[in-house]
C-alpha cells in the first residue's frame, strides 16, 4: 500500500498548485471554475426552509443533479459552506484514486498516476459540481464489473453504482443501462431486471415529485443544455447530437476506443463474457455520443471516457502489461484536451471571479431588488430578493420568452423587475432596454461566453439610480475589469 501514496501526493500537489494560483489571482477568494456549483449550493440553502427551488414564491428546478444539491445541504449552516463542494470532491477523488489503485493492481503504478490527469481530477474537483462523484461511481462500476469477470456475482457496491450513478448524473443511464443488458445476458436475469427497476423507480419518483410542483417531468437544465431532451428524443435530434459530438476532439477520440472494442467481438479466443462486455461498453459509448455532450470546461464527456478505457483495460490486460510506458503515453496524448484545461484552471476561476462575482457584489451591496439575469449562480446564492433568469434555468419558461421583448417585459413587471445584468447580444428580447453600463473583463476568456456583461434599465424607469450605483460600484473594481458608464 505504500506505492499508494505516489498517486495520492501527486493528485494533492496538482490540486493545490491551482488552488493557490487561483485565489492570488482572485484577491485572496476562493471561486470555482464556473458559476454553476452556486446554483446548487442556493438550491441546497433553500431546501432547508423548506421549498425546492431558486426564488421563494416559485418552484424550480435549475439543478442538473439529483441528489447533488441534497447532499450539500449538511454544511448549509457552516461557515464554510461554499467550500463543501470542494471538500466533497476531493473526497471522492481520493477514493477514486485508491480503486484505480486497486483496479490497476500494484505493479500499475504507471496507470494510477496517470489517471489524475487522463480522467481531468482536479479539474472536476473545482468546478464545484457533481461530476467527482459521477466519475467515482462509474470507477465503482468498473471496479465491479472486473469481480464479476471472474466470480459471476453482482456486488453490493456494484448494484449501488449502477442505480445511484443516474440520480448524480442522468447521462451515467448510458453507463446502467448496457451494464444491466449485460448482466442479464451473463446469467443474473433477476437481480437485473430488479436493479433496472430499482433505477426507474428512483428516478421517475423524482420526476413525479417535479410533476406535482408544476413543473416539467425533467430538471430545466436538461432541457436547457440537452439538444436530444428538448427535441423529444426525436431521430433528428439524436443524428444532430451525433454529429455535433464526432466533431469535437473527445468525441473523436470516444469513436476511437470502439476499434479494441469491435476487434473482442469478431475475435474466436475470446470467451462469450468477454465478448459481452465489449458488446455492452460499445452501446455505452454509442449512446453517450448519441445523447450525452462533451465539453463545458472538459466535464461532460470524461465520465464516458473512463468508463471505456477501464473495461478496454479489462479486455487487454496483457497488451497494457507488456507496453506499460507506451500504453501510458497514449492515454495522455488521447488526453491531451484534459492536460490543455488543467493548465487553464487559475485563468477559469479568474474569469468567474471577474465577472460573476463582481455582478454578486453589486447586486448584494449596491442593486437589493429584483433583478434579471442569465448567469444565475453567484447572485443567487444568499439572496432573497426576486431573479428572473433569462436564460431559464431557475424560470423555465425563459427558453422560449427570453426571445420575445412582449414576454419579458411581463416577466419583469409581473415581479418587479426593473434592471438586468446580462449578455445583451445573447438574448433577442430585452434588446430595447437601456444600456447604462458595460463591464469588461481582459483575455483569455476560458469558460466566460463573452468578456462583457451590460446592466440594462427598464423601458418603464429612470436608468439614473441604476447610474449612480454603478459610478460608486466602478471604483470598488480590482484590477483588469474596465467598467463604462454610459451618460
Amino acid at each position: 500500500m505504500k506505492r499508494l501514496t505516489v498517486p495520492i501526493v501527486v493528485f494533492l500537489v496538482t490540486l493545490i498548485i491551482p488552488v493557490v494560483l487561483s485565489v492570488r489571482m482572485n484577491d485572496g477568494i476562493f471561486v470555482y471554475t464556473l458559476d454553476d456549483p452556486y446554483i446548487h449550493l442556493a438550491i441546497s440553502e433553500n431546501i432547508t426552509e423548506g421549498f425546492y427551488g431558486i426564488n421563494a414564491s416559485e418552484y424550480t428546478a435549475p439543478s442538473s443533479s439529483i441528489l447533488w444539491p441534497f447532499l450539500l445541504t449538511p454544511f448549509v449552516f457552516s461557515s464554510f459552506f461554499y467550500l463543501a463542494p470542494f471538500f466533497l470532491n476531493s473526497v471522492f477523488a481520493l477514493l477514486t484514486i485508491f480503486l484505480l489503485y486497486r483496479y490497476f493492481g500494484k505493479d500499475w503504478l504507471i496507470f494510477s498516476v496517470v489517471s489524475i490527469f487522463a480522467f481531468n481530477m482536479v479539474g472536476l474537483v473545482l468546478t464545484g459540481m457533481e461530476h467527482s462523484l459521477q466519475l467515482l461511481l462509474v470507477v465503482v462500476v468498473a471496479v465491479g464489473l472486473k469481480g464479476f469477470m471472474k466470480n459471476q456475482r453482482i456486488s453490493f457496491l456494484l448494484a449501488s453504482a449502477l442505480v445511484l450513478a443516474p440520480l448524480v448524473r442522468y447521462e451515467c443511464l448510458a453507463v446502467s443501462l448496457p451494464v444491466f443488458f449485460f448482466l442479464f445476458l451473463a446469467g443474473e436475469k433477476k437481480k437485473s431486471v430488479l436493479l433496472f427497476l430499482v433505477m426507474v423507480v428512483l428516478l421517475s419518483a423524482f420526476s413525479l415529485f417535479l410533476v406535482s410542483l408544476g413543473l416539467d417531468p425533467m430538471p430545466a437544465s436538461v432541457n436547457a443544455k440537452s439538444a436530444v431532451v428538448s427535441g423529444a428524443g426525436s431521430a433528428g435530434a439524436m443524428l444532430g447530437n451525433l454529429i455535433v459530438s464526432l466533431k469535437s476532439f473527445r468525441g473523436i477520440v470516444q469513436l476511437f476506443m470502439l476499434i479494441p472494442l469491435v476487434f473482442v467481438l469478431f475475435s474466436r479466443s475470446r470467451t462469450k463474457l468477454e465478448k459481452l462486455l465489449a458488446c455492452s461498453t460499445v452501446i455505452a459509448v454509442m449512446l453517450h455520443l448519441i445523447v450525452g455532450r462533451s465539453g463545458w470546461f472538459h466535464r461532460y464527456g470524461v465520465y464516458m471516457w473512463c468508463f471505456s478505457f477501464l473495461m478496454i483495460f479489462q479486455l487487454y490486460r496483457g497488451f497494457f502489461h507488456k507496453y506499460q510506458i507506451l500504453s501510458g503515453l497514449l492515454l495522455l496524448l488521447l488526453s491531451a484536451d484534459y492536460l490543455s484545461g488543467y493548465t487553464k484552471i487559475p485563468s477559469a476561476s479568474s474569469n468567474i471571479y471577474q465577472q460573476q462575482y463582481q455582478m454578486r457584489r453589486f447586486v448584494h451591496l449596491w442593486l437589493d431588488e429584483p433583478v434579471a439575469v442569465n448567469d444565475l449562480g453567484l447572485i443567487s446564492m444568499g439572496y432573497d430578493r426576486y431573479i428572473l433568469d433569462l436564460w431559464g434555468l431557475a424560470t423555465p419558461s425563459a427558453l422560449q420568452g427570453a426571445f420575445s421583448s412582449a414576454w419579458v417585459d411581463s416577466a419583469a413587471m409581473a415581479n418587479n423587475v426593473n434592471y438586468a445584468i446580462v449578455y445583451k447580444d445573447e438574448l433577442p428580447g430585452i434588446q430595447h432596454w437601456t444600456t447604462v453600463a458595460r463591464m469588461q473583463i481582459r483575455p483569455p476568456l476560458v469558460v466566460c461566453v463573452s468578456g462583457g456583461i451590460d446592466f440594462l434599465a427598464a423601458p418603464w424607469v429612470s436608468d439614473d439610480s441604476l447610474r449612480v450605483k454603478l459610478i460608486d460600484f466602478s471604483t470598488t473594481l480590482p484590477e483588469g475589469i474596465d467598467m463604462e458608464v454610459f451618460r
